[in-house]
């Protein structure tokens, strides 16, 4: 599992299981790494090792991009739709549902260009971790 810092000068940061104070370090599945680095911002990677040998293909925003575009469809849009209107706890439930698990790209780039929400993202990449293992 890769290593990562969290680099932000105040408060603590909880995903995953894992509470980070500003410097502290921490294993987390490769996925929530992703997550945490890319989308959260406020964290570095320390080490890789042992991450998923797709990792460096995902930090590729083209590949991210076509990979959204194959997974969408018509009933994506109603599903985006409605994950729109949902608060973030009721979001999180419908995560944890399993019902989005083969999309969570889709849902994530429809959150990025939709209402961009930090908890949502969070839950995403928390989610993402769970279903790593």
């Amino acid at each position: 599992m890769p290593t990562i810092r969290y680099t932000d000068d105040g408060g603590r940061y909880r995903a995953g299981g894992v509470t980070f104070e500003p410097g502290d370090e921490g294993e987390v599945s490769a996925g929530l790494a992703e997550h945490l680095v890319d989308a959260v911002g406020d964290f570095e990677y320390v080490t890789l090792e042992n991450a998923d040998a797709d990792k460096t293909t995902n930090g590729d925003d083209a590949s991210e991009d076509s990979l959204a575009g194959e997974d969408e469809s018509p009933e994506d849009d109603d599903l985006i739709d409605e994950l729109q209107g949902l608060t973030i706890p009721e979001f999180e439930a419908e995560l944890e549902s399993g019902r989005f698990d083969d999309r969570l790209d889709a849902v994530a780039e429809a959150e990025r260009e939709g209402k961009d929400r930090a908890g949502v993202h969070d839950a995403i990449g928390v989610r993402r971790a769970e279903i790593e293992g």
